[in-house]
């Protein structure tokens, strides 16, 4: 039989990876690299030699993602079965590819196989004790080798892995090292736009594949620590952020003078809707005060509720999936170049303020699993409209919704 599998020809970086004849491989890449390029050719050259191939991904939904991609590449006359619910292929040469994923480890137990390939290997849950005592002994029987690629996420297990990789006395493993710059099917204008609307430490690490000391946070701890002020400012506020309590959450009320520095009042508490309202109402009436009024929410209704009471200079923010990435990327743009000033508890919350991509490829921002984003919301409602409005405004002045 006599049939052609159409792939793109490897760039020179992905030629230079496929080439390696290490037998552990670890390859840190940036974002729209060609990772999934090297994952199919290997998959595939493996199976056409008859062997059995494991496909590593943090999470089954991506497992999903790479099954059908490569269903599309292979040639219906050389599949033999293609399971959708297990998620497994294989050829008419008995070569096979599974998928599984670092939150199952117990699907590991009694397999073996000649290659696996551990897709974002950064992000699978506790990589180490995965790799040591769930995947490596998998290879064990075949004298299998493996691949690691991902973007760094912080100085993690993977970091540890890419470091042994470059030690020239570890002779069966090899680290590579890419940045998107490197792909030469993506214009460089387009990495440097995103280069101008991300935080540094994300673009540093999602597009120069460059490890930063604290995994996923947004901002970098020396500019945290840079804008860490320990007595708020004594000038007056002219602008307030509230960020109101939901669930087990707090209410923050954060101040800003004309300088971008946290001043009177801050506060942060845990109280009903009701002292929440009076505490708003309470607030300079010539000051603006934003809050964060998404449709449907606890402080879209106290908005509401406030504005028939005729409370003065209140604008409501709208958080969507398009408007808060905005928000809070100009919030650390901000930081990073000093024009804010912060307390204590805002920085902590910083230091755990992370981002993600979803599954479209849209970055998404939160705190990190049992903490807190209050303050961090709060600071940056201020800080928007802080940059709205003339440090010397007219008092009284009533903006609209």
């Amino acid at each position: 039989m006599n049939v052609q599998i159409k792939l793109p020809k490897p760039h020179p970086g992905q030629q230079k990876v496929l080439d390696s004849t290490a037998r552990f491989r670890v390859l840190c890449c940036g974002r729209r690299w060609g990772k999934s390029l090297i994952s199919q050719v290997i998959s595939i050259q493996g199976m056409l030699a008859k062997k059995h191939i494991a496909y590593v991904t943090p999470t089954y939904a991506l497992s999903k993602v790479f099954f059908k991609d490569i269903l599309k590449v292979l040639p219906v006359q050389l599949i033999r079965s293609a399971n959708k619910t297990d998620l497994v292929i294989e050829l008419i040469t008995g070569g096979t590819l599974s998928f599984l994923t670092g939150e199952r480890l117990d699907s590991f137990r009694g397999r073996k196989f000649h290659c696996i390939i551990l897709d974002e290997a950064a992000y699978i849950p506790d990589l180490e004790q995965a790799w040591l005592n769930s995947i490596r002994p998998c290879l064990t029987d075949y004298e299998g080798d493996a691949l690691f690629i991902s973007t760094p996420r912080g100085k993690n297990y993977f970091y540890s892995l890419y470091l042994k990789g470059l030690d020239p006395l570890q002779t069966e493993w090899e680290s590579f090292h890419f940045s998107t710059y490197d792909n030469p099917h993506i214009k460089a204008s387009e990495i440097d736009a995103a280069k101008g609307s991300l935080p540094w430490s994300a673009f540093q690490q999602e597009y120069l594949a460059i490890a930063s000391a604290n995994s996923n946070s947004v901002v970098g701890l020396d500019y945290i620590e840079a804008n860490t002020i320990k007595e708020l400012s004594s000038k007056p506020p002219v602008c307030i952020g509230i960020d109101v309590a939901k669930y087990s959450d707090y209410t923050v009320i954060c101040s800003l003078d004309e300088d971008g520095n946290m001043c009177h009042p801050f506060e942060r508490f845990q109280r009903d809707n009701e002292y929440t309202k009076q505490r708003i109402k309470s607030l300079p009436a010539s000051v603006i005060k934003v809050i964060d009024g998404t449709h449907g929410s606890v402080g879209d209704s106290i908005y509401e509720a406030l504005i028939r009471d005729g409370v003065s200079n209140l604008r409501s923010f709208e958080f969507t999936a398009a408007t808060k990435p905005k928000l809070i990327t100009e919030m650390i743009l901000d930081i990073e170049q000093g024009k804010l000033k912060f307390n204590e508890i805002t920085a902590t919350e910083l230091s755990i303020f992370e981002y993600s991509y979803t599954s479209t490829g849209y970055i998404k921002y939160g705190n990190a699993p049992g903490g807190h984003d209050d303050c961090v919301i709060a600071l940056a409602l201020a800080n928007r409209y802080k940059k709205q409005i003339p440090t010397n405004f007219l008092a009284g002045f009533i903006f609209g919704r």
